[in-house]
């Protein structure tokens, strides 16, 4: 503060200021308030003192100064009318011509009616004291500026209110909005276009202390103010407006904001009728989210007014949905797919309870579907699926029937098929009996139509019944998924469930399905799931049976009936799962029991193991050890698949079994080692994660045997092995730093990978193993390894690279390339040189192999260290390689810098047309702060290296329609604000080619052209032929021009082509009248046309000849940069041979016509 008063020179003054306003935001409250008089004192001078200064800065940072001292005051201090003085000083800079300056102001002046302390505690008072006389600043400026001309201190003043208006006393904003109603009542475009996002804005932040009354008389007086339907920014704006007004008030009364919907209702209809489609899509957005967030939440109470309604009384649903159905007449055809959308949300708000209402609607929509070419099947679709969710289908089909019953009587062309498709993806929550009672018979009906048209010959109408009852089954699953009827109604269809299953493969699989869901979802309830189990003893051996049979040709698939018997065991009786395991066991034993039986009986017992005792898994265990050691493929997968089950299960029978058990369950792994076979891989290393996991600390033994196996599997061809190899390295890391607990964790770590260093020492084939698996551990405990330890693994690493094998350096190289990725840059920068130099040191063919993994990784350095450090470690030969690395990195850098550049100018654009974000709290807006100050510092700093950035163009440009049918415009009619747009009506089309301000044609001597339309239309088809003819042969001539394209004299095919095709219009007969003189008839500019060098043609002798001024006429080679590119070295020599080809012809050419001419002359003379 010192500094303030004894500071000379305005660039001095500023960057105190500036200091200042970054400081003072970190100095105590009690330092602020106790110097408040001489701190404020000071910066009131200063501010008066530069109230004309042309240095900006000094009062931006000065103004934010006075903000921070002035949020920092106690309530007690507002009370003084000094206090009141200075903020009042403070809100006149909020109205400023000078944009930071107005931006800081507004700021401060958010800050201290947000974020002073006393606003900020737990009991706050209602309103800032300085509320109000904000309010009355506000609505003072506003009276005098009005809505005309600039207005722009308007504009400024619904700028600040965009922010502090949700947090004005109840009074003040009701004076506000009447003001801000009154200034767009004069009708300035951009004024109203403000006014309208401040509101907006308002709606938004849910304000407290607003009424439901007042939000209900602003939302009445806003529909005198909807813009014309085709003005699409204002439209836009002002739905946006009404949408968040009505949630709003929807929050605080939804019966008086329900009250309001039908007229909000009946305006965006009209805006469905508008020319333009983003004023179509906007009206049927804002009628979805108002149905979705007006209705929805009160829907259960509206559905109880709808039904308690007298009969034909008009509630406010009956109102709105009334209106929205009439969207369904012709003169809304244009935006039929946006008005089905919006009774799709209809049907999905209030379809559950006001069903009664909207059955006439799904017919009419049912209809349009089946009319001919109808456009919008697929939102009809939707439409009818919300309403088959919301519904249920025994509502939707009650008014729109399927006309199928399966005899003669039907319509062979099914005119309602597509609601079968439709309910078997949208059904859900319904009643499962009404599938029983009306489905069932009707595809059994619809099955024995399709036998019998089969034996009649009618193959193609048989077809389509069994497709027709095939569908109906297809809607099953979606019956069964949360059915609310389910403990009534599966006592009926669980026979016939069972036999679709033994006897109709081709239904099966729909069937288990709907089982599994049926299983998966609804079984929360206990009621549910036990009468689902109830029936497990009828389902499971069926599906035992099914499993264990070996399928026939064309039957389908096992492995849903796997899944469905998995699903199923978990709701079944304990006592029913023992007797299965017990039958299973006993039929594996039978001596008449096939390979494929046993196989499936296999599978069972391991989905058996989960819910099963000790007895029983010891028994499992007991059949299942010695198959561990079979040759047989698929017997000892299966095996350690059962195994797998077994230690995995989390069943507490199955945790007992493995604890006791652990020892001899190593000791069976060990033993089996050597007889273990590739595709058991998978099973046996998972088996081996679980035992890991359980391993004590005293059995590092077993890690020990188990690591050159596990190594070794991380080059198995299954990618399922690779994995749990990988994963089962982790494990193994992990128990041995369990087993070293009393050691430090970087030693532990470095003696396990000691043991895995061993394998480098092995084939090629286990050293390629063994730096995937260094790779892999030193990704996971990259935090655990040592200096030294790092050291010794690059240079391990490093003489790896340099053997021969191939695979053994690929392994190599990713592991380099997962170092670089993961190490750090100061711990990896000692090593850079020595795996820079084996990098290098490849041999051509190596080099050639590797190059492009080589590049990556040189990449990752360079990103890491700079170009200039790697370059010094590369001999010339690579140098090549580093400078296209750093051009690489240097263009991707240049682009990610412009694409940002250019998503931040649309974020530019888009803040100025959307409505800003209101900041949520105190913090939001000192951030916002901040970064406008950490953004004027960056300015300053960059402003001598950008360039004068055009600005946009001003907006605010009005136009007036005039009235329909030569109706005058009334200006005292209250709607005459909706001919007041901001779309400029006129600029629908941009003028053509040879298109004069008139709309008319120009010829070349400036004369209007007139015609008929039918003769422009004629004469635009005829040149719309001519030019896709031209294309087509253009394409087929493209290859061939570009070498010929260089060769004067020398027409290309596409060049004769244009030639013939001009010809056809230079056969008419051609205009005498060449314009001349002055006015419109004078001699315009010639434009270039004809065949190159034709200007050098002689009138009456043949060849070419000189012209005064003029280059002599010979060929000459273009001089193109783009002729120095190496890569088209050979086309460009091809391309000069022609030049020199075609002039040698025509040399000779020449030549021969001079020796003909000149034996013609002699010719002559003799005769004479």
């Amino acid at each position: 503060m010192t500094a303030l008063e004894t500071v000379e020179g305005d660039e001095s003054l500023s960057a105190v200021t500036y200091l200042l306003a970054l400081v003072m935001k970190k100095v105590p409250s009690a330092v602020l308030q106790s110097r408040f008089s001489d701190i404020s004192k000071s910066l009131m001078n200063i501010l008066a003192a530069n109230i004309n200064t042309t240095t900006h800065s000094i009062l931006r940072w000065t103004v934010v100064c006075l903000g921070v001292v002035l949020r920092q005051q106690e309530a007690v201090v507002w009370s003084d009318a000094s206090t009141l003085q200075l903020y009042h000083g403070l809100l006149n800079f909020t109205i400023s011509d000078k944009p930071r300056v107005r931006k800081a102001a507004q700021h401060a002046v958010c800050g201290i009616l947000h974020g002073s302390p006393f606003m900020t505690r737990e009991e706050t008072p209602p309103h800032h004291p300085a509320a109000a006389a904000t309010a009355k600043f506000c609505i003072q400026q506003m009276e005098e500026c009005g809505g005309g001309g600039e207005a722009k201190q308007t504009m400024y003043i619904l700028g600040l209110l965009e922010n502090i208006l949700p947090i004005l006393p109840l009074a003040s904003v009701k004076a506000i909005c009447e003001t801000i109603l009154k200034v767009m009542t004069l009708g300035n475009v951009l004024v109203s276009s403000v006014s309208m996002r401040t509101l907006h804005a308002f709606f938004r932040a849910r304000p407290k202390h607003l009424s439901p009354e007042l939000n209900a008389q602003i939302v009445t007086a806003l529909f005198d103010y909807q813009p014309g339907e085709n003005d699409v920014q204002p439209t836009q704006a002002w739905l946006t407006l009404m949408q968040e007004a009505h949630v709003n008030l929807a929050g605080m009364s939804a019966d008086l904001c329900l009250s309001h919907l039908p007229r909000m209702f009946h305006a965006s209809m009209e805006c469905l009728l508008s020319e333009k489609p983003a004023v179509v899509s906007s009206a049927a957005d804002a009628m979805k989210n108002l149905l979705k967030k007006c209705v929805e939440p009160s829907a259960d109470r509206i559905a109880v007014s709808v039904t308690n309604a007298p009969s034909g009384s008009q509630t406010p649903v009956h109102k709105i949905f009334g209106c929205v159905e009439a969207g369904l007449q012709y003169r809304y055809h244009a935006a039929w797919g946006k008005v089905i959308q919006v009774l799709a949300v209809f049907f999905e708000v209030l379809g559950k309870h006001c069903h009664s209402l909207m059955q006439k609607c799904l017919a009419s929509l049912a209809d349009l579907r089946g009319s001919h070419k109808f456009p919008h099947t697929r939102e009809v679709d939707r439409a009818m699926g919300a309403a088959l969710r919301a519904m249920g289908p025994r509502v939707v089909l009650q008014a729109v029937p399927l006309q199928i019953k399966g005899d003669e009587s039907d319509d062979i062309n099914f005119p309602r098929s597509w609601i079968l498709p439709v309910m078997r993806d949208h059904v859900r929550d319904t009643e499962l009996g009404y599938f029983v009672k009306y489905f069932l018979p009707l595809a059994a009906q619809l099955r024995t139509r399709a036998l019998e048209l089969q034996q009649e010959g009618k193959s193609v109408l048989s077809k389509a019944y069994d497709t027709l009852q095939h569908q109906i089954w297809s809607a099953l699953p979606g019956f069964c998924t949360r059915p609310t009827d389910l403990a009534q109604s599966f006592k009926g269809i669980a026979r016939i469930l069972g036999s679709a299953i033994t006897d109709r493969p081709d239904l099966r699989n729909m069937v288990l399905l709907a089982l599994r869901t049926l299983l998966s979802k609804s079984t929360d309830s206990e009621e549910n799931k036990k009468e689902l189990g109830r029936f497990a003893k009828n389902y499971l051996p069926i599906l035992f049976n099914i499993y264990t049979t070996e399928p026939k040709e064309g039957d389908p698939t096992v492995l849903p009936v796997l899944a469905t018997i998995k699903s199923y065991l978990a709701v079944a009786p304990a006592q029913l799962v023992h007797e299965l395991h017990d039958k299973a066991a006993q039929r594996m034993e039978a001596p008449d029991t096939t390979l494929y039986a046993k196989n499936g009986i296999r599978s069972l017992m391991a989905a058996l193991v989960p819910y099963v005792d000790q007895t029983r898994l010891a028994s499992t265990y007991q059949v299942t050890a010695p198959l561990l050691q079979s040759k047989d493929i698929t017997v000892q997968k299966r095996a350690y698949r059962m195994l797998e089950e077994v230690v995995s299960c989390s069943s507490e029978s199955c945790q007992q079994f493995v604890e006791s058990h652990l020892g001899e369950l190593q000791s069976q792994l060990l033993g089996t080692l050597s007889a273990s076979k590739s595709p058991a891989r998978a099973p046996r290393l998972k088996c081996l994660i679980y035992v890991v996991k359980r391993l004590p600390s005293d059995r590092e033994d077993f890690l020990k045997a188990i690591l050159p196996e596990v190594i070794l599997c991380t080059k198995e061809v299954a990618v399922r092995a690779r994995l749990a190899a990988f994963t089962l390295l982790v494990e193994m890391g992990q128990a041995w730093l369990r087993a070293r607990a009393s050691q430090d964790r970087k030693d532990a770590m470095e003696e396990f990978l000691q043991l895995v260093f061993a394998g480098l020492g092995g084939s090629n084939h286990m050293m390629s193993a063994t730096v995937l698996a260094l790779t892999r551990l030193m990704y996971e405990f990259k935090d655990l390894l040592s200096a030294s330890l790092l050291g010794q693994l690059v240079e391990s690493i490093c003489l790896v690279l340099s053997s021969k094998a191939k695979d053994v350096v690929k392994s190599a190289l990713g592991f380099v390339k997962v170092l670089v990725m993961t190490t750090d840059n100061i711990t990896l920068a000692q090593h850079v040189r020595p795996l820079v130099e084996c990098l290098v040191s490849w041999g051509e063919d190596y080099q050639r192999k590797y190059r492009f993994k080589t590049k990556k990784i040189f990449e990752k350095l360079v990103k890491k260290f700079g170009y200039e450090m790697i370059a010094g470690m590369v001999p010339d030969s690579h140098q090549k390689v580093l400078a296209n690395i750093r051009k690489t990195l240097a263009r991707s850098k240049k682009k990610k810098q412009l694409k940002e550049a250019v998503d931040h100018d649309d974020d530019e654009e888009e803040e100025e047309l959307m409505p800003k974000k209101t900041p949520q709290s105190i913090d939001d807006l000192l951030e916002e702060l901040d970064s406008d100050m950490e953004e004027e510092a960056a300015g300053k700093a960059a402003a001598g290296q950008r360039g004068p950035k055009g600005g946009r163009g001003r907006g605010g440009a009005a136009w007036l329609q005039e009235g329909h049918q030569e109706e005058p415009l009334d200006f005292l009619d209250p709607r005459a604000s909706k001919r007041i747009i901001a779309t400029n009506p006129g600029a629908k089309r941009g003028k053509g080619k040879g298109e004069s301000a008139s709309g008319f044609k120009m010829a070349a001597d400036g004369r209007m052209i007139i015609t008929e339309e039918e003769e422009e239309e004629e004469e635009q088809g005829k040149e719309g032929k001519r030019k896709q003819k031209r294309k087509s042969h253009d394409d087929a001539d493209d290859d061939m021009d570009e070498l010929m394209e260089d060769v004067p004299g020398l027409k290309t095919g596409k060049r004769r082509h244009d030639d013939l095709e001009d010809s056809d219009e230079e056969d008419q007969s051609p205009r005498k009248y060449k314009a001349g003189g002055k006015g419109i008839h004078r001699p315009l500019n010639k434009q270039a046309g004809g065949s190159f060098g034709e200007e050098y043609k002689a009138k009456k002798a043949g060849g070419d000849i000189k012209k005064k001024g003029q280059p002599d006429p010979f060929a000459y080679v273009q001089l193109n940069p783009q002729y120095l590119n190496k890569r088209k070295r050979q086309k460009r020599q091809g391309q000069f041979k022609g030049m020199v080809r075609a002039a040698q012809r025509g040399a000779e050419k020449g030549k021969a016509q001079n020796t003909m001419r000149r034996k013609m002359k002699t010719n002559k003379k003799h005769k004479k």
